[in-house]
């Protein structure tokens, strides 16, 4: 009885140890969960104080942003193609630029250079620099340029008269270079050129099978730089005949697109009378 007793005493302190033991534990898990809790919680208060700054800092650029110049904002061209209500920008001012001071001392004005001249534009005498010479069979070069154009020393004449065409072996081209060496007076004539896409090898050729009545100088471009200049080659496709005439200040007076080499005479001394009447 007693040994039983015993035992029943000794399993009971064993129980209320292991009890106690495993109390002892429950804190320290408790404590455990907490503490990952705990992690959490800050996280996300760090998060949510980021996400504050960041509204802050969006709402003062937007402010800032709208009490700016209208002239001085800046919009991505990414926002102008997704906003819903995408605003219409109008394009760049043409404009005829700071005056260029050129190798043989001249000033020359420089206008926006990545758009195509159009009439009311200032010709550049060193657009011209690059044209190849029928009769050389090299660039016209700075000199070459300046006995061509009239706009700069030694000032050879009141206008120049432009045929170009991008089109290599062009029929429209040539036919009009055979009714303007026909119907023109010499005194336009001597002031018309013509600029086309061809090697000087082949308009040679062309001449010496062709009768023209009277010579017209021609000179080749054949990578279209000035044609791409002068709006005879453009970014909507068009690959036709123009006629363009530039004054004696540098100004282009008149621009003809497209034209038919049957009209190409008229047009010529009609855009010749006008600028020379004004």
């Amino acid at each position: 009885g007693f040994n039983s007793a015993k035992g029943k005493q000794a399993e009971m302190a064993r129980k209320m140890a292991l009890a106690k033991k495993q109390q002892g534990k429950a804190p320290n898990d408790q404590m455990a969960l907490s503490d990952e809790e705990q992690r959490l919680k800050d996280d996300r208060a760090k998060f949510e104080k980021l996400l504050a700054q960041s509204r802050v800092q969006n709402r003062v650029f937007n402010e800032m942003a709208e009490r700016a110049p209208r002239k001085n904002r800046r919009v991505s061209a990414k926002a102008e193609s997704t906003s819903p209500n995408k605003r219409q920008v109008k394009p760049p001012k043409r404009t005829t630029g700071k005056p260029l001071q050129t190798d043989d001392g001249n000033n020359e004005e420089v206008g926006n250079l990545s758009l195509p001249l159009q009439v009311g534009d200032t010709a550049r005498r060193y657009d011209f620099e690059s044209l190849i010479c029928l009769e050389t069979s090299k660039p016209l070069g700075p000199i070459g340029a300046a006995q061509l154009v009239p706009w700069v020393p030694p000032y050879v004449s009141d206008y120049i008269v432009i045929l170009a065409d991008p089109r290599t072996q062009s029929g429209d081209l040539r036919q009009s270079a055979r009714y303007l060496t026909s119907n023109l007076e010499p005194t336009i004539l001597d002031q018309v050129i013509i600029v086309n896409a061809d090697p000087v090898k082949e308009t040679k050729s062309w001449i010496s099978r062709t009768e023209l009545k009277t010579p017209i100088r021609m000179f080749s471009d054949q990578n279209w730089e000035w044609m791409r200049s002068y709006s005879a080659v453009v970014s909507d496709g068009r690959w036709a005949l123009s006629i363009m005439v530039i004054c004696n200040s540098g100004r282009i007076r008149k621009c003809f697109q497209e034209v038919d080499p049957s009209k190409a005479s008229q047009l010529v001394m009609e855009a010749v009378a006008s600028v020379a009447g004004e």
